[in-house]
């Protein structure tokens, strides 16, 4: 049986009072191996001396959470680990953006990504059809998310083929890597405005670095 994986996070929140909301969805044909590029990435971080924290964008860049007590510089040396095991993990991923000036309200949210995913979908049909099930991991966190994703993927394909996982983001590898896909293209916004913040710059560099080290090697990843 073919079954593809979708490992799916956001970033901001649905009322869109941090002027911007994403939805990154990490897709996984589930006969490709994860399981060698994770260990090889345990192990640089036992080589390097690092904690093996599960990747939280916004508690990395902040030092919130378990990220609390570490110092910055092993804040970044986490971040460029994982982004190299992202380079090796044999998916692909998309983001859809939402900002406060184009959509007003939650039920215009929601009614946008129900679009928006089931177009995708359409555009990739027979990709998706060749799946027998396909797999959601997502923590049901925002209702509107939720019920555009049920919605959406029941409309386009056929009723018994989403299966609904539960989601345990510490314990999942391609959850973290929905979550780096999110922390990532949210600063690409910030530096294409010409405004990144001090703690991209600490943690990302200036432009020129943060599009060579960390968004090139993303696009290679994105489904198309």
């Amino acid at each position: 049986m073919e079954r593809l994986n979708l490992h799916i996070d956001e970033a901001g929140n649905q009322d869109l009072s941090e002027g911007l909301y994403l939805v990154a969805v990490v897709l996984h044909n589930h006969d490709d191996d994860v399981a060698a590029p994770i260990l090889a990435y345990e192990e640089r971080l036992r080589s390097a001396g690092l904690k093996d924290i599960p990747f939280h964008g916004k508690d990395l860049l902040h030092g919130h959470g378990l990220y609390e007590t570490m110092a910055v510089g092993d804040r970044k040396r986490l971040l460029t680990q994982f982004a190299r095991l992202m380079r090796s993990l044999p998916v692909s991923y998309f983001v859809l953006r939402y900002s406060k000036g184009e959509t007003h309200d939650h039920r215009e949210l929601e009614a946008r990504i129900r679009r928006d995913l089931s177009s995708l979908v359409f555009d990739h049909l027979s990709y998706f059809q060749a799946f027998d099930t396909i797999s959601v991991y997502y923590d049901d966190g925002q209702k509107a998310l939720s019920i555009a994703l049920h919605d959406a993927l029941e409309y386009v394909l056929a009723n018994n083929v989403a299966d609904y996982r539960d989601a345990d983001h510490s314990a999942r590898r391609l959850l973290q890597a929905a979550d780096y896909a999110c922390t990532v293209e949210r600063a690409s916004i910030a530096y294409n405005a010409g405004a990144p913040t001090k703690t991209h710059e600490r943690f990302f560099g200036n432009r020129r670095n943060f599009m060579q080290s960390f968004m090139k090697q993303l696009s290679r990843k994105r489904f198309s």
